[in-house]
């Protein structure tokens, strides 16, 4: 973290100016200029802040966002308007101290990368103590929007969205710093441990979960080559950083395509996985929409296309697909997660219909 800036322990920002309320999910609307001009200036934009005020403000299940309009003294120049989010403690369903790890990507794993496929960060800070975080982001609502919730982008917005994402996979491909300042590699331990609870939870699950005969056979598989599928991550050989939240409304399209960039936002999840996990996040689970099988492979040929654009060796088509084929095989664990963190019976009935089609629509059993 930059200069050891953090956040106070009674989940305010006094020291940089920023107020909140107790609770960490409420601002008050008031950013100082002088911590604004402090991290502009550490960003090489030399122009002093005059005001500050909140343009919006929206609560989110484990942040809450704000755009924050800026003025500055006359003659200077700078970004008109920020994108501030603010973490605090969450519900026991998630991570409790959430923020810190898309703190810890931003301060580690984006500097060097480029923008886009990320966002522009300008600031960001953890409290170990509180469980408090905030990140200063670029504020590209002029330019950019999302799609419609529940609903999948355009087949071309779709295509331009895989290839940001193949472009962020690229550039930690195979790299010697995974595991080695950058993420986890998950060890034999970790694995034992996974799928000891992996069979503890699903067997719960089944209780519950009123499934088809060909349903429990899919999960009754996936249990038995366990050790395989999540076995890959112990060998850090075409692995990357993933985002591990994939769906369509973490893309940011822009409103003009001949001027913009898709970018890719909301790295909270983030962790070293196969590339192919968050595809089949977003492609063969649906990205919180209805899956589109009649674009997938043309999807999954852009995605590859991608990686290899940016420098990705040794790694085929075919060996993606399969990949992907066994990532589809862990989107059956998605509805069992979904329902353990206490997720309405629609959200994870809807998760169990699209991972059970696409597990059949790809053959996954094929492979198991």
């Amino acid at each position: 973290m930059k200069d050891n800036r953090t956040i106070q322990s009674d989940c305010s920002f006094s020291k940089y100016h920023i107020e909140r309320i107790t609770n960490c999910h409420q601002f008050t609307g008031r950013v100082s200029q002088e911590w604004l001009t402090q991290i502009l200036h550490e960003n090489g934009i030399e122009a002093d802040v005059s005001a500050v005020t909140v343009l919006l403000s929206k609560d989110l299940p484990v942040s809450t966002v704000h755009r924050v309009g800026i003025k500055y003294v006359d003659g200077m120049e700078g970004p008109v308007s920020l994108f501030l989010k603010l973490g605090g403690p969450v519900p026991f369903a998630y991570e409790p101290q959430i923020g810190r790890a898309e703190v810890e990507f931003y301060n580690l794993v984006a500097p060097t990368m480029s923008c886009p496929p990320l966002v522009k960060c300008y600031d960001a800070a953890f409290d170990q103590m509180t469980g408090c975080s905030h990140i200063l982001l670029e504020d590209l609502t002029d330019t950019h929007t999302q799609t419609e919730q529940n609903l999948a982008p355009s087949a071309d917005a779709s295509r331009r969205a895989v290839e940001a994402l193949g472009k962020a996979h690229a550039f930690w491909w195979s790299s010697p710093m995974l595991g080695n300042g950058i993420g986890r590699i998950f060890d034999g331990e970790w694995l034992l441990k996974f799928v000891e609870d992996l069979n503890r939870s699903v067997a719960e699950f089944l209780v519950i979960a009123e499934l088809t005969a060909r349903q429990k056979d899919a999960y009754r598989l996936m249990l038995e080559a366990a050790p395989k599928i999540w076995g890959r991550l112990t060998d850090s050989t075409n692995l990357t950083v993933t985002h591990g939240d994939m769906h369509w409304w973490n893309f940011l399209f822009p409103k003009d395509f001949s001027k913009d960039s898709v970018s890719v936002f909301d790295w909270h999840l983030w962790h070293i996985d196969l590339g192919a996990r968050d595809l089949a996040f977003l492609l063969a689970l649906g990205g919180f929409a209805e899956p589109r099988p009649e674009i997938e492979e043309h999807l999954l040929r852009i995605y590859h296309d991608a990686l290899i654009d940016n420098g990705v060796k040794d790694y085929s088509g075919g060996m993606l697909y399969e990949d992907y084929r066994f990532s589809a095989v862990r989107n059956l664990n998605i509805p069992v997660i979904f329902q353990a963190q206490g997720k309405h019976h629609s959200t994870w009935q809807t998760a169990l219909r699209r991972a059970f089609d696409s597990f059949e629509r790809l053959r996954c059993d094929e492979i198991l």
